[in-house]
């Protein structure tokens, strides 16, 4: 039987994967704010921002379902930014897409923003 702190967990990180997803598919917004430079400054950076933030949870999650530690959250944040580097980097030399310092710096602040949110929720929570 689950404890309820092994439930609170999965809450907290189904909730995390969530708005990570959400964030990351704004990018579908975009063909609506043409005129609104603003906006579409936001909505550059916006996926890379949920996707850098999501996809450490989903490592979480795993380990939650699979009833083992998260000592490693922070090697899968890092992890994470490797790969977002390396996507954006792939996008200077693929025709059609481009390279964007600010992608980069989303990508980072969206993998800082999960290890705040690991650190201050979920890391209070006592784990295996």
């Amino acid at each position: 039987m689950e404890s309820i702190d092994t439930k609170k967990e999965q809450k907290i990180v189904a909730t995390s994967i969530v708005v990570g997803m959400m964030l990351y598919l704004s990018k579908f917004l975009r063909p609506y704010f043409g005129s609104n430079d603003f906006v579409l400054f936001i909505l550059g950076f916006l996926p890379n921002f949920g996707l850098a933030f999501a996809i450490p949870f989903i490592y979480a999650s795993n380990r939650i379902r699979l009833n083992k530690s998260l000592e490693h959250f922070v090697i899968s944040c890092i992890g994470t930014f490797l790969l977002m580097i390396l996507n954006e980097i792939r996008d200077k030399y693929q025709p059609d897409r481009v390279f964007d310092w600010y992608d980069i710096y989303a990508s980072f602040f969206g993998v800082v923003f999960s290890l705040f949110v690991f650190n201050k929720i979920l890391k209070n929570n006592s784990f295996k």
